[in-house]
C-alpha cells in the first residue's frame, strides 16, 4: 500500500479496546506486489511472485493511463482484490478482482456514483464474504471532502457506511478515515484516521456499526495503513505518513500497549512502505526504499516479526511495493 517512517520514544497511548485481519490464518503462499512502469508512478500493474524470488507471474495488463495497485488476497486464495486508478490518480479509482492466474477480472464497484469519486485500499473479511474499503465523497478535487470506511459484499452489493456516518459530503471535514483492515472476528476494524487540520494520522479501531471509535497510536507517530494479525495479537503499520525518505515498520497490540518499530532505517536513510502479515503470522512482508538496484527504487522484502532474517524478495530495478502475502 504506501511509505513509513518513525522517530518516537516512550509513547504513551489511548484507551483499552477488545481483544481483538487483514491477513487469514493459513499457510505461506505467493506475495502480491505492484510494480510501477514509469518514474511519475502513474502506470503499473499486480505481480505475484513465491516469497524466495522465483516463480513471477504477471496478473494484469492495465492500458497506457491506467495503474492497477493495493492488491489483496482473499482468505481461501481464489481472489485477489484490487484498485484501478487513471493517470495513477488515487482520488479517482475504482474496485475490481480478479483469480491468482489472472483469470475472470470482475468489477465490483457499481455503487460508486455521485457523490462517490473514488473507492480504494479494501481488504477482504476472514471469511471472505464481505470487503471493507475506504470511500472519498463529495466535490472533485476537494481535498478535505469526505473520506470514510464502508463495508459490502464480495460481490459489490451492499454497501454500508461504517464511519462518519450521516456526513454530508459537501462540506469539509476535520478527519478523513482510510486503509481499513479487519480483526480476526470479524467484529472490529482497525483504519488509519487523518487529522486535516494538522495533516497527521494514526491508528484507531472501531465496531462495524460504527461506534466505539478508539485511538490506539499517538499522533505524532504518524502511523497508517494497518494490518491486523492472523492470531489478533497484532497490528502492523508504516509511520511517518507524510516523509518522503524516512519511515520504519511499527506493531502495536490492539489496546495500544507494547508500540514498538519491527525496522531501525535511520531518518533520512530510507522508507519502508506498507506492509502484512503472512497467512502462518510468522514473519511480515513490506517494500523499502531504496532497493537492491541502483536506481534507488523500492524493492519487496521478507522478514520476522522482529525484523531479523530480512531478505529480498524482488530485485527487477523497477519500483515494486504494496505488498500482500497470500495463502497456500
Amino acid at each position: 500500500m504506501a511509505l513509513l517512517t518513525a522517530v518516537l520514544t516512550g509513547s504513551t497511548v489511548l484507551l483499552a479496546a477488545a481483544p481483538a485481519q487483514a491477513t487469514a490464518h493459513g499457510k505461506d503462499g505467493r506475495i502480491a506486489f505492484r510494480r510501477y512502469y514509469n518514474a511519475d508512478h502513474t502506470r503499473g500493474d499486480i505481480f505475484t511472485i513465491s516469497p524466495d524470488g522465483t516463480a513471477e507471474r504477471q496478473l494484469t495488463h492495465s492500458r497506457r493511463t491506467r495503474l492497477a495497485t493495493e492488491p489483496d488476497w482473499s482468505p481461501g486464495g481464489r481472489w485477489i482484490e484490487y484498485q484501478v486508478a487513471r493517470h495513477g490518480d488515487l482520488d479517482n479509482s475504482r474496485l475490481y478482482k480478479l483469480r491468482p492466474d489472472g483469470t475472470h477480472r470482475t468489477f465490483i464497484d457499481e455503487s460508486c456514483n455521485a457523490p462517490c469519486r473514488s473507492d480504494g485500499f479494501a481488504q477482504w473479511s476472514p471469511g471472505g464474504q464481505r470487503i471493507a474499503f475506504q470511500r472519498e465523497s463529495g466535490p472533485a478535487d476537494d481535498p478535505t471532502a469526505l473520506v470514510a470506511v464502508y463495508v459490502m459484499r464480495a460481490d459489490g452489493t451492499h454497501v454500508r457506511q461504517v464511519t462518519q456516518r450521516g456526513a454530508d459530503p459537501n462540506v469539509d471535514h476535520r478527519f478523513q478515515d482510510r486503509g481499513p483492515t479487519w480483526s480476526p472476528t470479524a467484529k472490529r476494524l482497525a483504519i488509519e484516521r487523518q487529522n486535516n487540520s494538522t495533516g497527521l494520522h494514526a491508528i484507531w479501531t472501531v465496531r462495524l456499526d460504527g461506534t466505539r471509535l478508539r485511538r490506539i497510536t499517538p499522533w505524532r507517530l504518524d502511523a497508517a495503513q494497518p494490518d491486523w494479525s492472523p492470531d489478533g495479537r497484532w497490528i502492523l503499520m508504516r509511520s511517518q505518513e507524510e516523509s518522503d525518505d524516512s519511515g520504519n515498520v511499527w506493531l502495536v497490540h490492539p489496546d495500544g500497549t507494547d508500540l514498538h518499530r519491527v525496522t531501525h532505517t535511520a531518518a533520512g536513510a530510507g522508507k519502508w512502505g506498507s506492509g502484512s502479515f503472512s497467512p502462518s503470522g510468522h514473519e511480515i512482508v513490506a517494500s523499502h526504499s531504496p532497493g537492491v538496484g541502483a536506481a534507488g527504487n523500492a524493492d519487496v522484502f521478507v522478514m520476522r516479526l522482529d525484523g531479523s532474517h530480512r531478505r529480498n524478495v524482488t530485485t527487477s530495478g523497477a519500483f515494486e511495493s504494496a505488498p500482500d502475502w497470500g495463502p497456500r
